[in-house]
Protein backbone atom coordinates (compact mmCIF):
# COMPACT_ATOMS: atom_id res chain seq x y z
CA UNK A 1 0.00 0.00 0.00
CA UNK A 2 1.48 3.22 -0.78
CA UNK A 3 1.39 6.49 1.12
CA UNK A 4 -1.15 8.10 -0.70
CA UNK A 5 -4.01 4.82 -0.17
CA UNK A 6 -2.62 4.90 3.77
CA UNK A 7 -5.89 7.31 5.39
CA UNK A 8 -3.15 6.87 8.52
CA UNK A 9 -0.70 8.46 6.94
CA UNK A 10 -3.27 11.21 5.29
CA UNK A 11 -4.00 12.00 9.02
CA UNK A 12 -1.23 12.13 10.46
CA UNK A 13 0.14 14.37 7.75
CA UNK A 14 -2.54 16.75 8.14
CA UNK A 15 -2.22 17.25 11.73
CA UNK A 16 0.97 17.92 11.62
CA UNK A 17 0.69 20.91 8.97
CA UNK A 18 -1.66 22.45 11.30
CA UNK A 19 0.30 21.92 14.26
CA UNK A 20 3.43 23.30 12.73
CA UNK A 21 1.14 25.81 10.80
CA UNK A 22 3.28 24.55 7.29
CA UNK A 23 3.46 22.32 4.95
CA UNK A 24 7.88 22.32 5.51
CA UNK A 25 7.55 22.19 8.93
CA UNK A 26 4.79 18.97 8.80
CA UNK A 27 7.03 17.50 6.48
CA UNK A 28 10.36 17.93 8.57
CA UNK A 29 8.48 16.16 11.16
CA UNK A 30 7.29 12.73 8.86
CA UNK A 31 10.78 12.82 6.84
CA UNK A 32 9.18 13.88 3.27
CA UNK A 33 9.29 16.75 1.45
CA UNK A 34 7.41 19.92 1.21
CA UNK A 35 6.26 18.90 -2.17
CA UNK A 36 5.20 15.74 -1.63
CA UNK A 37 3.50 16.80 1.43
CA UNK A 38 1.84 19.76 -0.98
CA UNK A 39 0.41 16.97 -3.37
CA UNK A 40 -0.57 14.13 -0.68
CA UNK A 41 -3.05 16.78 0.90
CA UNK A 42 -4.27 17.44 -2.30
CA UNK A 43 -4.55 14.14 -2.85
CA UNK A 44 -6.45 13.79 0.39
CA UNK A 45 -8.54 16.56 -0.24
CA UNK A 46 -9.91 15.28 -3.90
CA UNK A 47 -10.60 11.61 -2.50
CA UNK A 48 -13.08 13.24 0.00
CA UNK A 49 -14.05 15.71 -2.57
CA UNK A 50 -14.09 18.97 0.21
CA UNK A 51 -11.07 21.62 0.47
CA UNK A 52 -9.67 21.38 4.35
CA UNK A 53 -7.13 24.31 4.10
CA UNK A 54 -7.34 27.91 2.12
CA UNK A 55 -4.04 28.11 1.71
CA UNK A 56 -2.01 31.81 1.07
CA UNK A 57 1.80 32.81 0.23
CA UNK A 58 1.80 33.53 4.47
CA UNK A 59 -0.68 31.07 6.10
CA UNK A 60 -2.71 28.51 6.36
CA UNK A 61 -6.30 28.08 7.38
CA UNK A 62 -8.78 25.09 8.00
CA UNK A 63 -12.23 25.75 6.57
CA UNK A 64 -15.32 24.33 8.10
CA UNK A 65 -14.34 20.75 6.54
CA UNK A 66 -10.99 21.34 7.52
CA UNK A 67 -12.22 21.94 11.51
CA UNK A 68 -14.25 18.49 11.36
CA UNK A 69 -11.81 16.39 9.96
CA UNK A 70 -8.88 17.57 11.95
CA UNK A 71 -11.12 16.58 15.53
CA UNK A 72 -11.82 13.55 13.74
CA UNK A 73 -8.33 12.91 12.53
CA UNK A 74 -7.16 13.46 16.46
CA UNK A 75 -9.76 11.01 17.96
CA UNK A 76 -9.25 8.11 14.80
CA UNK A 77 -4.63 8.58 15.69
CA UNK A 78 -5.01 8.69 19.19
CA UNK A 79 -8.00 5.18 19.30
CA UNK A 80 -4.84 3.52 17.38
CA UNK A 81 -2.02 4.47 19.26
CA UNK A 82 -3.92 3.56 22.46
CA UNK A 83 -4.42 0.38 20.34
CA UNK A 84 -0.61 -0.01 19.99
CA UNK A 85 0.08 0.79 23.32
CA UNK A 86 -2.28 -1.97 25.21
CA UNK A 87 -1.03 -4.77 22.89
CA UNK A 88 2.39 -3.51 24.27
CA UNK A 89 1.17 -3.68 27.51
CA UNK A 90 -0.40 -7.20 26.58
CA UNK A 91 3.67 -7.86 26.10
CA UNK A 92 4.47 -6.72 29.73
CA UNK A 93 6.71 -3.63 28.02
CA UNK A 94 4.81 -0.24 28.07
CA UNK A 95 5.76 2.08 25.38
CA UNK A 96 4.25 4.71 23.14
CA UNK A 97 5.25 8.56 22.80
CA UNK A 98 3.49 10.85 26.18
CA UNK A 99 3.34 14.72 25.36
CA UNK A 100 3.12 16.77 29.19
CA UNK A 101 3.20 19.95 30.00
CA UNK A 102 3.51 21.47 33.60
CA UNK A 103 4.26 24.90 35.32
CA UNK A 104 8.00 25.69 35.14
CA UNK A 105 9.00 25.70 38.81
CA UNK A 106 6.44 22.35 39.78
CA UNK A 107 8.06 20.40 36.44
CA UNK A 108 11.43 21.12 37.03
CA UNK A 109 11.25 20.12 40.65
CA UNK A 110 8.70 17.64 41.46
CA UNK A 111 7.77 16.35 38.29
CA UNK A 112 10.95 15.83 36.42
CA UNK A 113 12.39 13.55 39.12
CA UNK A 114 9.09 10.91 38.90
CA UNK A 115 9.79 11.06 35.00
CA UNK A 116 12.94 10.14 34.94
CA UNK A 117 11.81 6.91 37.62
CA UNK A 118 9.40 6.15 34.98
CA UNK A 119 11.57 6.41 32.33
CA UNK A 120 14.04 4.25 33.71
CA UNK A 121 11.02 1.60 34.75
CA UNK A 122 9.71 1.84 31.16
CA UNK A 123 12.50 2.24 29.00
CA UNK A 124 10.71 2.46 25.68
CA UNK A 125 8.46 5.15 26.18
CA UNK A 126 9.42 8.70 24.73
CA UNK A 127 8.80 11.77 26.72
CA UNK A 128 8.32 15.05 25.43
CA UNK A 129 7.90 17.53 28.56
CA UNK A 130 7.41 20.71 28.58
CA UNK A 131 7.34 23.26 31.51
CA UNK A 132 5.58 26.49 30.69
CA UNK A 133 3.38 28.53 32.93
CA UNK A 134 1.75 29.61 29.61
CA UNK A 135 -1.59 27.91 29.36
CA UNK A 136 -1.51 25.35 26.61
CA UNK A 137 -4.59 24.09 24.48
CA UNK A 138 -4.52 20.31 24.83
CA UNK A 139 -6.71 19.05 22.82
CA UNK A 140 -5.19 21.34 19.65
CA UNK A 141 -1.87 20.42 20.62
CA UNK A 142 -2.52 17.18 20.80
CA UNK A 143 -1.07 16.95 25.14
CA UNK A 144 -2.08 13.91 26.21
CA UNK A 145 -1.43 15.24 30.01
CA UNK A 146 -1.38 18.51 31.62
CA UNK A 147 -0.49 19.43 34.96
CA UNK A 148 -2.31 22.47 36.43
CA UNK A 149 -2.41 23.96 39.54
CA UNK A 150 -6.05 25.23 39.65
CA UNK A 151 -9.16 25.40 41.41
CA UNK A 152 -11.51 23.07 38.18
CA UNK A 153 -13.68 25.61 37.83
CA UNK A 154 -14.07 25.96 34.08
CA UNK A 155 -11.81 23.27 33.15
CA UNK A 156 -13.24 21.30 29.63
CA UNK A 157 -11.35 18.62 30.05
CA UNK A 158 -11.10 15.02 32.80
CA UNK A 159 -9.10 15.49 35.68
CA UNK A 160 -7.58 13.54 38.36
CA UNK A 161 -6.44 15.00 41.49
CA UNK A 162 -2.89 15.00 42.16
CA UNK A 163 -2.03 16.77 45.57
CA UNK A 164 -2.06 20.13 47.05
CA UNK A 165 -0.44 23.35 45.75
CA UNK A 166 -0.10 24.38 49.72
CA UNK A 167 1.75 27.83 50.36
CA UNK A 168 3.61 28.85 53.59
CA UNK A 169 5.09 31.90 55.05
CA UNK A 170 8.26 31.17 56.13
CA UNK A 171 12.27 31.87 57.30
CA UNK A 172 15.19 30.63 58.42
CA UNK A 173 15.82 29.54 62.11
CA UNK A 174 18.81 31.73 61.89
CA UNK A 175 16.88 34.70 60.44
CA UNK A 176 13.94 33.73 62.76
CA UNK A 177 16.61 33.68 65.88
CA UNK A 178 17.77 36.83 65.22
CA UNK A 179 14.96 39.13 65.13
CA UNK A 180 12.27 39.55 67.34
CA UNK A 181 9.54 37.20 68.01
CA UNK A 182 6.58 36.76 65.04
CA UNK A 183 3.23 36.36 66.95
CA UNK A 184 0.58 38.04 64.85
CA UNK A 185 0.91 39.51 61.29
CA UNK A 186 1.18 43.12 62.67
CA UNK A 187 4.44 41.57 63.75
CA UNK A 188 5.80 41.15 59.95
CA UNK A 189 5.65 45.13 59.63
CA UNK A 190 8.38 45.18 61.62
CA UNK A 191 10.58 42.28 59.70
CA UNK A 192 11.93 41.54 56.02
CA UNK A 193 10.26 40.83 53.91
CA UNK A 194 11.22 38.97 50.41
CA UNK A 195 8.27 39.62 47.74
CA UNK A 196 7.69 37.73 44.71
CA UNK A 197 6.92 40.50 41.62
CA UNK A 198 4.90 39.20 37.84
CA UNK A 199 4.88 41.03 35.13
CA UNK A 200 6.80 44.28 36.55
CA UNK A 201 3.73 44.09 39.24
CA UNK A 202 4.58 43.55 43.13
CA UNK A 203 2.69 40.87 44.77
CA UNK A 204 2.43 42.58 48.31
CA UNK A 205 -0.64 41.21 49.41
CA UNK A 206 -1.15 37.76 51.34
CA UNK A 207 -4.29 36.02 51.14
CA UNK A 208 -4.46 33.79 54.69
CA UNK A 209 -7.12 31.73 56.43
CA UNK A 210 -7.01 32.06 60.63
CA UNK A 211 -10.22 30.03 62.22
CA UNK A 212 -12.08 29.64 59.12
CA UNK A 213 -12.17 33.47 58.42
CA UNK A 214 -10.27 35.14 55.26
CA UNK A 215 -7.70 37.80 56.24
CA UNK A 216 -5.66 40.01 53.91
CA UNK A 217 -2.56 41.57 55.08
CA UNK A 218 -0.15 43.87 53.12
CA UNK A 219 3.34 43.71 53.56
CA UNK A 220 6.64 46.09 52.64
CA UNK A 221 8.93 43.91 51.01
CA UNK A 222 12.92 44.77 51.29
CA UNK A 223 14.04 42.51 48.51
CA UNK A 224 11.61 41.79 44.98
CA UNK A 225 12.44 38.78 42.91
CA UNK A 226 9.91 37.69 40.02
CA UNK A 227 11.59 34.09 40.34
CA UNK A 228 10.82 31.98 42.84
CA UNK A 229 14.11 30.23 42.91
CA UNK A 230 15.25 33.49 43.86
CA UNK A 231 13.25 33.63 46.88
CA UNK A 232 13.93 30.57 47.66
CA UNK A 233 17.85 31.49 47.86
CA UNK A 234 17.01 34.41 49.61
CA UNK A 235 15.25 32.76 52.17
CA UNK A 236 17.99 30.03 53.15
CA UNK A 237 20.73 32.61 53.09
CA UNK A 238 18.97 34.18 55.96
CA UNK A 239 17.88 37.71 53.95
CA UNK A 240 14.15 37.25 55.63
CA UNK A 241 10.17 35.90 55.45
CA UNK A 242 8.68 34.89 52.28
CA UNK A 243 5.32 32.94 50.90
CA UNK A 244 6.88 29.91 48.79
CA UNK A 245 5.28 26.95 47.44
CA UNK A 246 5.71 23.87 50.30
CA UNK A 247 7.19 21.79 47.76
CA UNK A 248 10.12 24.37 47.19
CA UNK A 249 11.33 24.17 50.49
CA UNK A 250 10.30 21.24 51.89
CA UNK A 251 13.54 19.74 52.59
CA UNK A 252 14.62 22.52 54.76
CA UNK A 253 11.19 22.36 56.24
CA UNK A 254 11.86 18.73 57.39
CA UNK A 255 14.95 19.53 58.67
CA UNK A 256 14.58 22.75 60.33
CA UNK A 257 16.71 24.81 58.49
CA UNK A 258 13.51 26.78 57.73
CA UNK A 259 10.55 27.27 59.46
CA UNK A 260 6.63 27.81 58.92
CA UNK A 261 5.92 31.42 60.26
CA UNK A 262 2.56 31.82 61.90
CA UNK A 263 1.70 28.27 60.97
CA UNK A 264 -1.94 28.39 62.06
CA UNK A 265 -2.82 31.20 59.73
CA UNK A 266 -2.99 29.28 56.01
CA UNK A 267 -1.83 30.92 52.60
CA UNK A 268 -4.96 30.42 50.33
CA UNK A 269 -3.79 27.54 48.04
CA UNK A 270 -5.42 25.55 45.18
CA UNK A 271 -4.35 21.80 43.45
CA UNK A 272 -2.68 20.37 41.13
CA UNK A 273 -4.71 18.22 38.51
CA UNK A 274 -3.55 15.65 36.03
CA UNK A 275 -5.87 17.21 33.15
CA UNK A 276 -6.56 15.00 29.67
CA UNK A 277 -9.02 14.85 26.87
CA UNK A 278 -11.82 11.87 26.43
CA UNK A 279 -10.23 10.81 23.89
CA UNK A 280 -7.35 9.82 26.41
CA UNK A 281 -9.37 8.37 29.43
CA UNK A 282 -8.65 4.95 27.77
CA UNK A 283 -4.82 4.87 27.41
CA UNK A 284 -3.30 2.43 28.80
CA UNK A 285 -0.05 4.65 29.12
CA UNK A 286 -1.74 7.60 30.37
CA UNK A 287 -3.44 6.13 32.95
CA UNK A 288 -0.32 4.19 34.04
CA UNK A 289 1.69 7.15 34.51
CA UNK A 290 -0.91 9.03 36.48
CA UNK A 291 -1.08 6.55 38.05
CA UNK A 292 2.77 6.36 38.75
CA UNK A 293 2.70 9.97 39.90
CA UNK A 294 -0.05 9.93 42.36
CA UNK A 295 1.42 6.62 43.84
CA UNK A 296 5.09 8.20 44.21
CA UNK A 297 4.44 11.81 44.88
CA UNK A 298 5.70 12.12 48.24
CA UNK A 299 2.47 13.15 50.72
CA UNK A 300 4.66 14.45 53.66
CA UNK A 301 6.38 16.97 51.35
CA UNK A 302 3.99 17.72 48.59
CA UNK A 303 0.59 17.45 50.92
Amino acid sequence: MTHKLNHLYLMELFVAIVQHGSFSGAAKQLQITATKASKDVQYLEKSINTTLLNRTTRSIHLTDSGEVYLNSALDILELHSQMVDNIDVMKTSLSGELRITAPVLWGEVVLAPLILAFKKKYPKVRFIADFSNETSDIYRENIHVAFRSTELKNEPYLARYICKDEYVLCASREYLQQNSQIDSLIDLDHHQMIIFTQKGSVIDRFDFTYQQQSIQHHVKGSLSFNNKKAIHQAVIMDSGIAVLPKYLVAKELLSGEVIEVLPNHKIKSSSFYALYTQRRKDSTLVNTFIDYVCENMDNDVVN
